[in-house]
Order: structure tokens, then sequence, then C-alpha cells
């Protein structure tokens, strides 16, 4: 059977759709129905941890978990935890964030490990990480010249005047 046609979808599609997507490329990628304790577990000590910090350092970034972010009419994610700079938006992220966390799940590996991170370069988010539960690692990326490079620490320089540090091993391994 030859595929003539499959078609492309927009933003305004999108908002008409029931359940969790995401449109990367005017294509839609469905979000897994049930997330598991330890994704979730990952995604609440990431929010938790960088929230403290950002807290005490008064930094006018946010962080925050599964809100959209909508790049353009035909590329609309949702980051597990993302970093933003300025005000938390009243419906939806319309900047690239500073920093996107991923949490691996065997739907979304793929998409997360290669689509999303073209994607994300291509958006000029300076650091990605991606988090594997079941291994217990993260992979740490920082964008140079364009590009991602594997980064050697969890130092995230975020502004001129501000950096976290994220204690990645307590984080995957609580």
């Amino acid at each position: 059977m030859k595929i003539q046609y499959i078609p492309r979808y927009t933003y305004a599609d999108y908002f008409l759709w029931k359940g969790d997507w995401e449109l990367i490329n005017g294509y839609p990628f469905a979000m897994p129905a049930l997330r598991t304790m330890p994704h979730q577990r990952v995604v609440t000590d990431f929010l938790c941890e960088v929230g403290n910090q950002l807290h005490e350092i008064k930094l006018e970034c946010q962080v925050i978990s599964n809100l959209d972010w909508i790049i353009d009419d035909q590329n609309v994610v949702r980051p597990d935890v993302m970093i933003f700079d300025g005000k938390i938006p009243e419906a939806y992220l319309q900047h690239p964030p500073i920093w996107v966390a991923e949490i691996l799940s065997p739907s979304t590996a793929f998409r997360d490990q290669i689509v999303k991170k073209e994607l994300y370069a291509e958006q000029g988010v300076k650091y990605y990480l991606i988090a594997d539960t079941d291994k217990k690692i993260v992979a740490i990326y920082e964008l140079i010249n364009g590009e991602y490079q594997i980064k050697p620490d969890s130092r995230f320089d975020l502004t001129d005047h501000c950096s976290i540090q994220l204690d990645i091993e307590a984080i995957m391994n609580t």
C-alpha cells in the first residue's frame, strides 16, 4: 500500500483536540495517558529543587511543568519541566525557555531524544536534560554554536547574573 497523503495540522486544529497532544512540524503526537510514579517523582523533584533555588536568589525566572509552549502555528510542545525568563503566562509560553527537562517513557523516548532535541536546538533552548528513570541517569546538553554538546556538570548559567546547581544524583535516586 502506498501512502499518498499524510495530513499536517496547525495550532487551530490542535486547540480543538481532546486529550493531550503535541504538534511538531504539523504532525500530531499523542502524550502518554498514564505517567508512571517514577516519571512524576522526577518531575516533582526537578520542580522542587529548581524552584527552591530560584526563590532563594529572587530571579525573574520561573520553573513550571506541563505548560504548552507554542513555538509557531505548526509546533506546540509540552515539556515535562522548563525554566523561562519572565512572568508566568496566563495560557501558554510563546518564547523559548532557557532550560528544558524531559523524562523518558517508552512511548516518548524517540521523540524526546531525537525530534525534540533537534527542535529545541533550532529554537535556542540553552540547556536540555533527558532523564531516564529506568537507568537513573540524566543526559545534560548545552547549546553551543547551534548544536547540543554534552555538558559535564549540572551547573546552569540561566542569565548573566544567575546560576543554579542541581544535585542530579539525589533527584534520580530519591
